[in-house]
């Protein structure tokens, strides 16, 4: 262990302020961080505005979607020694990759009305910091964890090395997992999951529950109190990991399983019932932003882009539903 405090920057980038509060958080509830690390740059916490030449470790967390960040992040990987980032939207693109269902001039339009004089220049589409730059850590789970931003701070200050745990909310599930009968599974509305049987798990029922393919680590709380996952902790390890794992296919195989499936039509015409019912944008709300995602084969998240950048009446009626609930927008 270092005879010294590490010097700590948190570069925040487009964000929402969770993951931000998270690391706060941490250093306020284990005091001992504060022995270890000695912060030199927080745009959240500090009033310094420069970056130092140099820092030990830095945190990152948000979405890239303006050339700043780009620059930012470009920058602090520069002149760090390690850099881990947390929250979904740092390693998977989370909430914030969104914005790609729609071209940014229908996004200007729908929110400020057209393009603004004085904002940072948006980059034409959402990308994960970890699709950008070598990363030592992630911490997901939107907000992160504070036990595991904790725990990386005190291995990287110790020397230590943490090993990723391939576990899913679904793994962590107490709900049981009975077989399925394929020809009479019919996916259910959402707002009526109050109706399910409390007992067995959501997706066997027809509730759409991505516990399969999310990782782990909130202890499977929406689940267990009756909320189906809606994939906030980002991609579950194996389809991080194997190129040859999606979010889409991995929940139609597991289905397929549990019903006994024989032959690859079953699984199309599974998938056919999930894409009708929630349409493909549903299964990738936190990790749309994501290029390992989007390299998928059959590359399902990007269909679930074109299908809305390509039909400019979407645009249209976005912009549209935006005045009937708030007015014309001004113009900046």
């Amino acid at each position: 262990m270092p005879n010294r405090r590490l010097s700590l920057a948190v570069l925040t980038l487009t964000a929402c302020g969770g993951c931000d509060v998270q690391i706060l958080r941490a250093f306020t509830l284990h005091e001992e961080l504060q022995k270890m690390y000695d912060i030199v740059y927080w745009s959240f916490v500090l009033e310094k505005t420069e970056l130092p030449s140099k820092v030990d470790v830095t945190i990152v967390n948000g979405a890239v979607k303006t050339e700043k960040d780009l620059a930012l992040l470009k920058k602090v990987r520069n002149i760090t020694k390690k850099l881990f980032v947390v929250g979904t939207c740092g390693g998977f693109g989370g909430i914030s990759g969104q914005a790609d269902y729609w071209p940014v001039n229908a996004t200007l339009k729908a929110v400020y009305g057209g393009e603004l004089k004085e904002a940072p220049k948006l980059l034409p589409r959402v990308y994960a910091p970890a699709d950008i730059v070598d990363v030592d850590y992630i911490a997901t789970n939107c907000p992160p964890k504070i036990d595991t931003i904790v725990a990386i701070l005190k291995a990287i200050y110790e020397g230590k090395e943490l090993k990723s745990k391939p576990t899913t909310v679904c793994s962590q599930c107490p709900r049981k997992i009975p077989e399925i009968k394929l020809d009479t599974y019919k996916p259910k509305r959402l707002d009526l999951v109050h109706q399910a049987n409390p007992e067995d798990c959501l997706l066997v029922q027809g509730y759409l529950c991505l516990g399969l393919v999310t990782y782990s680590g909130c202890g499977a709380l929406c689940p267990s109190f009756g909320l189906p996952c809606f994939g906030c902790g980002g991609p579950s390890w194996l389809v991080a990991v194997r190129r040859d794992f999606d979010i889409l296919p991995t929940l139609v195989r597991r289905l397929a399983v549990l019903g006994g499936a024989d032959t690859a039509e079953d699984e199309d015409k599974l998938m056919s019932k999930l894409v009708e019912a929630y349409k493909i944008r549903r299964l990738y709300v936190f990790t749309i932003g994501s290029s390992l995602v989007r390299g998928k084969p059959r590359a399902h998240a990007v269909k679930a882009i074109v299908g809305t950048r390509k039909d400019p009446r979407l645009a249209e009626a976005l912009i549209s539903e935006r005045k009937s609930v708030l007015g014309e927008p001004k113009r900046g």
